[in-house]
């Protein structure tokens, strides 16, 4: 029995670049070369294990897209070889996998035959998947009609019913209100729990990080590193950095517009020594932050918190999860506060970002940022903070 789900040697996909369409019916007729060769990926030589969440970051253009379609079958290989070991489900980008003039039920029948699945065995997953997809009478009208939130419903709903081994996901959480994303993660926990394989592309680090068991950083279609989460997204943000010198968010920014919010924050606010401070913070003084927010639905909420500094720089960052904390049960208007003994930020300017999540600390339901505030010091040191030396000799 193979012990992996999936395994590449120099696995490749090249694609032939023509300056003019006219070039490929001359090299068609005169057996002359008239492209260019781009490689879009590889080579890549990999073995992701059963039950393994593999994450993929990197860049736009940097291959993660092509990875995951070689392993889904939507492209073929240009070159090396790709074994894959179980039934693969995709959600990739809108627009892959569906008959646009067919219904949605129809689309499912159409794709559960794909994937293998007996007319009965579509059957009696259907009402299950109308049921999480929750778009009404949309399941039987045209999917050419569907906003790109109830394709991504109908997708990700057909995706995680049925019964796959290996689920590839690219940015799949990206579109939907709050509530809906907090559902896909609860059923991306249970697959997880059960032992599903899963490949999982984003933009969102910090998901990546909470979320995958590896990961590995793409870089213009080449594996630049791989390891541990946290690792490799720290070295993939410093890349970042070095490369952009602008202001990269460490943790997802909010949805501009939710349709449904499982919670709200609903101010912020900070005190130093006591006294209110919306543009300046003492060095080494005392800082509360002080946070209302209110909860809609029945469900536990907890709370996050970071710094940042004003170039981007995460200074700081914890969660009531990782302290063991209990959270916040719903509905009803909450309050809380954290306190920070003598401050020891560096002079600069920084802010608080507050987040509220779900008990996976993946679903960020809310997130607010305080007033930017400006840190003061006489200290003849450099750098974010300060920290207590003494020089020997």
């Amino acid at each position: 029995m193979k012990d992996y789900a999936i395994k590449t040697e120099e696995l490749s996909k090249e694609y032939h670049i023509y300056d003019r369409p006219a070039e490929r019916l001359k090299e068609l007729f005169l057996k002359t070369k008239k492209h260019r060769v781009f490689r879009a990926f590889g080579p890549l030589d990999i073995v992701i294990p059963k039950g393994e969440t593999l994450g993929i970051v990197g860049q736009n253009g940097a291959g993660k897209s092509t990875f995951l379609k070689l392993v889904a079958g939507v492209i073929e290989p240009s070159s090396g070889s790709l074994a894959v070991n179980g039934k693969i489900s995709s959600i990739l980008e809108l627009g892959t996998g569906f008959n646009p003039e067919f219904t949605g039920r129809e689309n499912v029948v159409l794709n559960g035959a794909l994937l293998g699945l007996s007319s009965a065995a579509i059957t009696r997953r259907m009402e299950k998947i109308q049921q999480f997809a929750d778009i009404g009478e949309f399941f039987d009208m045209p999917v050419k009609i569907y906003s790109s939130g109830m394709y991504l419903r109908l997708a990700f709903s057909l995706a995680v019913h049925v019964d796959a081994d290996i689920i590839v996901i690219d940015e799949a959480l990206s579109v939907g209100d709050g509530i809906f994303e907090k559902k896909c993660i609860d059923r991306i926990w249970d697959l997880k729990r059960n032992g599903i394989t899963m490949l999982y592309c984003s933009h969102s680090l910090y998901t990546v990080a909470q979320f995958c068991d590896r990961a590995f950083w793409l870089k213009e279609g080449k594996m630049e590193c791989m390891g541990e989460p946290k690792e490799v997204i720290s070295v993939y943000e410093d890349y970042l950095r070095e490369k952009s010198r602008v202001e990269e968010p460490k943790m997802p920014v909010g949805r501009s517009a939710i349709e449904k919010k499982v919670a709200e924050i609903k101010n912020v606010r900070l005190t130093a020594d006591g006294q209110r401070a919306d543009i300046m913070v003492p060095h080494l003084s005392d800082v509360d932050i002080f946070v209302e927010f209110e909860i809609f639905e029945n469900t536990d909420v907890y709370a996050g918190i970071g710094i940042e500094r004003n170039d981007g720089l995460c200074c700081f960052a914890d969660s009531m999860l990782k302290q063991g904390l209990k959270g916040f049960r719903g509905p009803g208007r909450e309050h809380l506060a954290v306190s920070f003994s003598r401050f020891p930020l560096l002079g600069g300017e920084y802010k608080f970002v507050v987040f509220l999540l779900d008990e996976t600390g993946v679903c960020i339901f809310d997130r607010k940022e305080s007033v930017i505030f400006k840190v003061e010091t006489t200290e003849k040191e450099w750098g974010v903070c300060y920290l207590q030396h003494e020089w020997k000799r």
